[in-house]
């Protein structure tokens, strides 16, 4: 019974061995890097002294999101920032700096 359906589905999906051959080399291929990095990161806490892992509501969690919201909000205001002393240029090479225009 397997093999019939197994020859039925390779006749009428084209290339399917193909697909599935391809899929299960991703695959294989994502799990090797995934295991490199893993190395890696093991690797890397072992030279840091890490000894536990962060976990949601860990107060060091906690202090890297509000670091990470702090960056974006301060990339923000940098760019403002750039604006404003460009436009600030611009009013001066007009002799318009205090004119507030």
């Amino acid at each position: 019974m397997l093999a019939a359906t197994t020859a039925l589905f390779t006749n009428i999906v084209p290339g399917s061995q193909d697909f599935t051959h391809t899929t299960e080399t991703k695959h294989r291929h994502a799990l090797k890097k995934r295991n490199k990095d893993l190395a890696a990161v093991h690797t890397l806490e072992l030279r840091l002294g890490i000894i536990t892992h962060w976990v949601p509501g860990n107060p060091e969690w906690e202090e890297a999101g509000r670091l990470v919201l702090m960056q974006k909000y301060q990339r923000s205001l940098d760019n403002l920032e750039g604006l404003v002393v460009a436009r600030i240029f611009e009013l001066t090479k007009m002799n318009r700096s205090q004119t507030g225009a």
